[in-house]
């Protein structure tokens, strides 16, 4: 497995503070699996029912509601990898926002 740092399907805006991408999936899209690299956050625009998975096999799903807001410290060891996959019948997405500084 190559090392993605796509952490969205789509790349919106990058400076040296941050970086937003955009992630749609329609239905049975999956986004490859990709590693976090710094702390971020990401609010859903349009909700559905999710898959991730690790590399090492570790799985779960669950239902990401619209307008749900997370926050997630990633410290500079922490290695965060895996991939997003919509399982759901409605296209889900989301912005996420990474915190370069």
């Amino acid at each position: 497995m190559s090392e993605s740092f796509a952490v969205g399907t789509r790349l919106l805006f990058e400076n040296e503070r941050i970086r937003v991408w955009d992630i749609t999936l329609a239905p049975g899209e999956r986004l490859d699996f990709h590693r976090h690299r710094t702390s971020y956050f990401y609010r859903c625009e349009s909700g559905g029912r999710l898959r991730v998975r690790t590399p090492e096999g570790d799985e779960a799903e669950y239902e990401s509601p619209a307008n749900e807001v997370h926050f997630h410290e990633i410290g500079p060891d922490d290695l965060v990898v895996h991939d997003l996959e919509n399982v759901g019948e409605t296209t889900v997405r989301f912005t996420t926002v990474e915190l370069l500084g």
